[in-house]
C-alpha cells in the first residue's frame, strides 16, 4: 500500500496544478472527456469546497471525512479526470456510501465465492469517492483507519477482478492513479 504523505490544501493545490498540466498536455485520448473551456483554463479542478460544505457532507454521511480527503476538497471541490481508469471525483456534496451510490456493485461484493466475509464487509461499508471510470471506482473503507485518521483506499475494477486495497488514504489512491497514468503515457 502506498504510504500517506499528508498534503495540506496548499500542497494539494500545487500538486493538482501539476496534474492538470501533465494531463492536459498529454495524449489526446484523455482530452475528449474535457471541454474546450477546461482545456484552455489549464485546470481540471474546481474552486475549493467551503468548510461549511465539507461539514454538511459529514453530517449527511454521519462521519468525519479522513484528513487527506478533507484537504483535497479544500483545494478543489471535485476533479475532472485523474488518469486512465478513474475519470472523475465528485464534489463533496455528491459523496455517498457505496450502498447508496451503486447498490448493484455493493451486492456484487458478496457474490464471488473467492470473496471472504471481511472483504465483502469492507466493500459494502465503503464510501465511493469517484464516479465510474474505465469500469473502475475508488472506495474508502471507514473501518480500516490508520494512526493519522486516514481510511484504507482501493479500486474496484471489473477487469481486476474485484477489489484491490492499494492505498492507506485518499491521497495514496490519487497519487497511485496519477503515477500509473504517467507510466502508461511513457509506455512503461
Amino acid at each position: 500500500m502506498m504510504g500517506t504523505t499528508m498534503m495540506g490544501p496548499l500542497e494539494w493545490k500545487a500538486y493538482l496544478q501539476e496534474c492538470s498540466r501533465q494531463i492536459i498536455s498529454g495524449p489526446e485520448d484523455r482530452t475528449p472527456l474535457l471541454s474546450e473551456a477546461v482545456l484552455r483554463s489549464g485546470w481540471l479542478g474546481y474552486e475549493g469546497a467551503s468548510s461549511s460544505a465539507v461539514r454538511q457532507a459529514e453530517a449527511r454521511l454521519g462521519v468525519k471525512l479522513p484528513p487527506s480527503l478533507r484537504a483535497f476538497y479544500s483545494a478543489s471541490n471535485g476533479w475532472r479526470t485523474v488518469g486512465c481508469f478513474i475519470y472523475e471525483v465528485p464534489p463533496v456534496e455528491k459523496l455517498g456510501w457505496l450502498t447508496e451510490v451503486d447498490p448493484h456493485l455493493a451486492s456484487l461484493a458478496g457474490e464471488d465465492d473467492d470473496n471472504d466475509y471481511d472483504q465483502t464487509t469492507r466493500v459494502r461499508r465503503s464510501l465511493a469517492v469517484s464516479l465510474w471510470g474505465d469500469a473502475s471506482m475508488w472506495l474508502l473503507d471507514p473501518g480500516t483507519v490508520n494512526s493519522s485518521g486516514e481510511w484504507a483506499g482501493g479500486r474496484w475494477s471489473s477487469w481486476n477482478p474485484a477489489m484491490r486495497w492499494i492505498a492507506d488514504s485518499f491521497e495514496g489512491l490519487f497519487r497511485d492513479e496519477y503515477e500509473t497514468y504517467l507510466r502508461l503515457r511513457k509506455g512503461n
